[in-house]
């Protein structure tokens, strides 16, 4: 048993380091089951995850997720570009990764830091930078791409971020459901060749009582686009929830017509 504490330290530095997973855990605890499964997505293993979608229910983690993925590759000196629908939630997302900064034991030194930016010394070459999901950022290049609320964001806007991909890079798009239109909903029910997460907040343990007040409070549609990560509108259902979840429940008696 090792008993130094600075080499304690060192080592755990090291772990971080190395694994994404473990340095969730040291910024901000146990990840879900999803969360494990987007912080493993590794291009170099899977082509797929060079564009990864991640549709998410409401407040189930995927900002938090998305910034231990861009601080994990800035760390590793590379460029990360976030964006989102606005710069208020960009800022947020931002913020997150300024969680898994606070807490790494091996940060890099740290020459430019703004509420948009994160710029480590030129000899480290890591940066994180927030822009507009509009044409002003046409001309950077990117080893990370993150878009948070990407159904939420306009076509035009969100493909534009596209090549400014590097050649070995990744993109994430991360969102809760909106419509049945636009680049994420035509790509997640598409056959293209990109990995597809989805995290439903009734599925992640922690989120249970919130979700049960939601159930109960929510009108049916918002419910189900919220947290059943459904691509509904905002009218009534043909079908309610209640009845499609007593079809799939074996305690439910038929209904009979005589």
């Amino acid at each position: 048993m090792i008993h130094d504490p600075h080499l304690l330290s060192y080592l755990q530095g090291l772990t971080v380091s190395l694994d994404p997973i473990e340095r969730f855990k040291l910024a901000v605890g146990e990840p879900d089951e999803w969360q494990n499964t987007l912080l493993q997505t590794n291009p170099r293993l899977n082509e797929a995850d060079r564009m990864v979608l991640a549709l998410c229910g409401r407040q189930s983690g995927k900002s938090t997720t998305a910034g231990g993925l861009g601080y994990d590759d800035f760390s590793k000196g590379k460029m990360v570009i976030l964006t989102a629908p606005s710069l208020r939630q960009s800022t947020e997302l931002f913020r997150r990764i300024l969680e898994f900064k606070n807490t790494d034991p091996f940060c890099p030194p740290i020459v430019r830091q703004t509420q948009t930016e994160l710029e480590a010394h030129p000899s480290h070459g890591g940066r994180i930078i927030v822009v507009p999901a509009t044409d002003q950022a046409r001309g950077m290049t990117a080893d990370t791409i993150i878009a948070d609320e990407a159904c939420f964001l306009d076509d035009d806007a969100l493909t534009a971020f596209f090549p400014m991909r590097k050649e070995t890079g990744r993109i994430f798009l991360l969102s809760t459901p909106n419509l049945r239109q636009g680049f994420f909903y035509d790509t997640w029910v598409s056959k293209t060749q990109v990995t597809r997460i989805m995290a439903r907040s009734i599925d992640v343990p922690r989120r249970r009582a919130q979700v049960e007040f939601d159930r109960k409070t929510m009108p049916e549609a918002t419910f189900r686009r919220e947290h059943l990560c459904e691509f509904v509108g905002s009218g009534t259902p043909l079908v309610s929830w209640e009845t499609l979840e007593g079809a799939s429940n074996k305690e439910v008696r038929a209904l009979c017509l005589t």
